[in-house]
């Protein structure tokens, strides 16, 4: 892959995509008060957030902290409990995602009201499948994607 033009394509995509999930919220980018984006460059995503004028202290993430966490980044920052701290619950909230296939993805939400779990799950659940699959026959879905 050629590096340039890869980090110009994300940062470019990103910001398109990020601003379509803003308009169709009705949101202004400065009403923003949580900005989490995947990217395994920091450089990118500190770019997007500069050109979407997301004030860095509300820009969280975990890549200089964690490194590449792959697709579990943006998920591992909504369970932070330092940003459940910074981000009160219903705080307009926005989450960007460009891909290692070159595929990319936003949406606007309000930052949940869930308190991370603490605590191991109970070892007493029935975790029985409700269904086996049949595996021995070809399956008609195909993986698509409408976000790029």
């Amino acid at each position: 892959m050629q590096g340039r033009t890869v980090y110009a394509h994300a940062v470019r995509r990103m910001t398109q995509s990020a601003n379509s999930a803003l308009q169709q919220a009705g949101w202004a980018p400065d009403t923003v008060r949580a900005f989490v984006g995947h990217q395994a460059n920091q450089r990118i995503l500190d770019s997007v957030a500069e050109r979407l004028g997301i004030a860095p202290a509300h820009r969280f993430g975990n890549i200089r902290d964690l490194g590449n966490t792959a697709a579990a980044s943006i998920p591992l920052v909504l369970a932070d409990p330092a940003v459940h701290q910074a981000v009160p619950p219903g705080e307009r909230s926005l989450l960007t995602a460009f891909g290692g296939g070159l595929t990319w993805a936003s949406v606007a939400l309000h930052w949940p009201a869930a308190v991370p779990a603490t605590e191991a799950p109970p070892t007493d659940l029935d975790t029985t499948p409700l269904c086996t699959p049949d595996l021995s026959r070809s399956h008609p879905w195909t993986a698509s994607t409408t976000t790029s």
